[in-house]
């Protein structure tokens, strides 16, 4: 299993994203954007805080990229209503990929729409929750409209250091038997004592905030949960 530990991060403004990146960027392949507005979950994030914050059309226009592009990829996490509506511009502003929220998608038939060349440049992956139907899930990966799902830990999404809700095991366990190839990430709820539970569920992709960032050294930290992903004895 191709274990990685991703740190998420809610910006509210773009320079914040320079802190995270410049704290682990030696240590991961990928950092997640949580970008959230105010709608489809109570809080906001960049871009939607600051209505002067023109970094958005910088990095669309390919003015600017992601702070240190060079060593460290960005998945975009869209708590957003309707984010098919904008579809193009959460595909081309320079992520690896995009994460869209199942319930937060109202016509995913602009999804299934979506250039293909397009889809050579980035990973397109869908977000479940303990409370969406997982039977409604299995037709975007059959038709590979989606390439991964990534399972929400928590019961209430858009907050950092939410507890662990164990009803998520059952999902991941039972999108991994039916779909044994297709990557699953978790995201909230990742810590030393969740981890070893949601490896064996089927987890190759762990996602935290809190757990990271929230508290001593974040590379020393990433190193710790990829330690534990992977088996090893710690003392």
């Amino acid at each position: 299993m191709n274990i990685e530990i991703i740190p998420a991060n809610m910006p509210e403004k773009f320079d914040d994203i320079a802190d995270i990146a410049a704290a682990v960027r030696r240590n991961v392949r990928t950092i997640q954007l949580d970008l959230m507005d105010g709608k489809y979950v109570p809080e906001k994030t960049w871009p939607f805080i600051y209505t002067n914050d023109y970094h958005l059309d910088d990095l669309k226009k390919e003015d600017r990229g992601f702070p240190m592009w060079e060593d460290v990829n960005y998945e975009l996490d869209l708590m957003v209503e309707r984010p098919e509506l904008d579809i193009d511009t959460w595909l081309t502003i320079g992520a690896s990929r995009v994460i869209l929220h199942y319930a937060s998608v109202h016509d995913w038939d602009i999804i299934r729409d979506i250039d293909p060349v397009l889809l050579n440049f980035l990973d397109l992956g869908v977000a479940i929750t303990i409370h969406d139907s997982l039977e409604d899930i299995f037709p975007l990966i059959d038709e590979k409209i989606v390439k991964f799902v990534q399972v929400m830990g928590i019961a209430q999404i858009g907050f950092m250091g939410e507890p662990f809700d164990e009803r998520c095991l059952d999902i991941i366990e039972i999108l991994h038997k039916k779909y044994p190839d297709m990557i699953i990430a978790i995201d909230g709820g990742v810590s030393e004592n969740t981890i070893p539970a949601l490896r064996d569920a089927g987890v190759s992709r762990f996602v935290s905030g809190s757990g990271i960032s929230g508290h001593g050294i974040p590379s020393e930290n990433v190193a710790y949960f990829r330690s534990i992903a992977e088996g090893e004895e710690i003392e």
